[in-house]
């Protein structure tokens, strides 16, 4: 029908064919012959292989399109967002090289962070809303209509690859087709590796894309947003006078490395936990690791002292040079916001005895996410405050775990404050990391 008329950048179905290909060959004798023979595809997955016009493979074998030791490409249809924030049509053209051994063309490995498999019903009808990351569409069985801010609308056929990467912006609207349920794939990507890609933003006219997320990768000489980790980042929690005076420097010293050491394995643990009602508040986390670094060091206290001391660690001292940079940022005209697994009134109790509470534009807690780092919801929440694409935005943390999750989620300047000189975690990410000794190191 009309309105299932495709347009001028027409889908590639390459799942199917990928994986018709996948499905392994195994080897049957005949009663007479020994011949290779392939394994039927699932009834659920068979009807695939039929999908939708031509497949990679015939648009490619042509000698007439490929040149002779020539680079070619694939344009996969994309929504992404310009330069006003509307969100557009277009295609992320990605390279494909000829190596050796004449087996076709190939693009470079597009690293990700997972597979997820999803059931729309016929009823779909999800208003305006953003990609929530860069990712890889597959319609396995059914169209989706999508339309973007200007009003122009899309049909993305059964078999179709397509491409959103509008985190940002005014999003776009998607529904199901003839009311049909649609089983699809999302193929999440790791935005380092689409930087590496040499992938590049078409609009819907064929033309170099200006303004889009894909074509700003690569152009972002400096941050217009930094999003800073809080404990042993911006506050030293090593400064809380309770401590010293409730156990003498040295013992306060040693035992505050382990009351973090357990706070922040407490919050992973339960963040592994999740489902099993394994969510509680920082708080209580803090509290906990208190109890466990007391009897671990053999010291007891009070409820009155446990209190006093958990409130000097509530307002515990930001470092020296905190209130500098973070003016510097601000006359910069750049953003700053704090992430952080505390809730909200610790964490406003702690800036404002500092006095930097009017330097930071938002305070992203657990009370929003209801998670703990390092879950990838924690930095999409910077994304979502901000409005802003991670690729704009400098992460810091004096954390090694914590900046290489930011920068494998995509942050374009992931930042370890490595005061105590130790050495890097041997994590995904950590290839990217800039290091600095404080926080000035970061300017």
């Amino acid at each position: 029908s009309s309105r299932h008329r495709r347009h001028a950048f027409d889908t590639i179905p390459l799942f199917p064919t990928m994986l018709a290909r996948m499905t392994p060959t195994v080897r049957r004798r005949g009663a007479t012959t020994g011949r290779v023979v392939s394994p039927p595809l699932p009834p659920s997955l068979s009807n695939l292989t039929s999908i939708g016009p031509p497949s990679l493979a015939r648009l490619l074998s042509s000698a007439a399109e490929i040149k002779k030791n020539s680079q070619s490409y694939i344009d996969v249809p994309s929504v992404s967002v310009d330069a006003k924030g509307d969100s557009v049509f277009g295609s992320l053209r990605i390279p494909l090289d000829q190596p050796k051994g004449g087996i076709g063309l190939l693009s470079k490995l597009i690293s990700g962070t997972g597979v997820m498999f999803r059931l729309t019903p016929g009823t779909y009808n999800f208003d305006w809303h953003l990609a929530p990351r860069r990712q890889f569409i597959v319609n396995l069985d059914a169209a989706v209509k999508v339309t973007v801010s200007n009003g122009e609308s899309k049909v993305l056929e059964k078999g179709d690859v397509f491409f959103v990467e509008d985190v940002s912006g005014k999003g776009h609207f998607s529904q199901a087709v003839d009311a049909k349920p649609r089983h699809s794939l999302f193929i999440p990507v790791d935005d380092v590796s689409l930087r590496t890609l040499g992938a590049q933003a078409i609009n819907s006219n064929g033309f170099p894309a200006q303004g889009t997320t894909a074509m700003a990768l690569d152009s972002v000489d400096r941050p217009k947003a930094y999003v800073f980790d809080l404990y042993g980042t911006l506050l030293d929690f090593n400064a809380v006078d309770a401590g010293k005076e409730l156990f003498g420097e040295n013992d306060w010293h040693a035992l505050s490395q382990t009351w973090r050491t357990k706070q922040l394995q407490y919050s992973w643990l339960r963040e592994l936990a999740r489902g099993q009602d394994a969510f509680v508040e920082f708080k209580q986390i803090t509290m906990d690791s208190l109890e466990y670094a007391l009897e671990a060091h053999n010291q007891s206290l009070t409820e009155t002292e446990k209190q006093r001391l958990f409130k000097d660690y509530s307002e515990m001292k930001a470092f020296p040079e905190v209130e500098d940079v973070l003016n510097q940022i601000k006359d910069e005209g750049s953003k700053s916001v704090a992430l952080s697994n505390g809730t909200r009134g610790m964490i406003v109790a702690a800036l404002k005895a500092n006095g930097l509470l009017h330097l930071l534009e938002d305070l992203i807690t657990i009370d929003d996410t209801k998670c703990y780092k390092v879950d990838p919801k924690m930095y999409q929440s910077c994304v979502d405050t901000l409005q802003i694409p991670c690729e704009h935005m400098a992460f810091v943390s004096a954390n090694c775990w914590d900046a290489c999750a930011a920068a494998r989620f995509g942050f374009a300047f992931p930042f370890w404050i490595n005061r105590g000189n130790l050495p890097a975690d041997r994590l995904p990410g950590s290839d990217r990391l800039k290091q600095g000794k404080c926080l000035k190191d970061i300017l």
